[in-house]
């Protein structure tokens, strides 16, 4: 019980990917104020780099950092087969029922459209509160 109770304390990790530096500041202030530490990452690689060294509790995911690109969609694969507890929220402008379909398959927990950002804000905070104590960063 204690162990939980200070891990709800505890600062909480989130990882913003996404290629609009716009969407990447203002999600980092808004979840900064709310206590999260925040990194954020533009590219594939430097969120894969992000996700192997940094402690992350929940990570936020844009689908497309290119035109037509899926990549947020192959970080959730890699994720699921690496970290199957950690929280993963995709959060893109291009969310239709085929996207959301796969991204739930793949082992999204929440698919929002941008336009959603109070959702998102729950979401994140529901998540993090959820995931189970033994599966935590550390």
């Amino acid at each position: 019980m204690a162990n939980g109770l200070l891990y709800s304390l505890a600062v909480k990790r989130l990882l913003i990917l996404d290629d609009d530096v716009v969407v990447i500041s203002a999600l980092s202030r808004y979840f900064a104020i709310q206590g999260f530490l925040v990194v954020s990452a533009r590219e594939r690689e430097e969120a894969e780099a992000l996700l192997q060294r940094e402690p992350i509790d929940v990570a936020v995911l844009d689908i497309s950092l290119t035109p037509g690109g899926r990549e947020g969609l192959e970080i959730l694969s890699n994720i699921r087969a690496t970290d199957p507890w950690l929280p993963v929220v995709i959060f893109s402008g291009g969310v239709d029922q085929e996207i959301e379909g796969e991204a739930r398959r793949l082992g999204a927990d929440a698919v929002l459209g941008k336009r959603q950002i109070g959702e998102l804000a729950r979401v994140v905070h529901d998540l993090v509160l959820r995931r189970p104590r033994s599966a935590r960063a550390t």
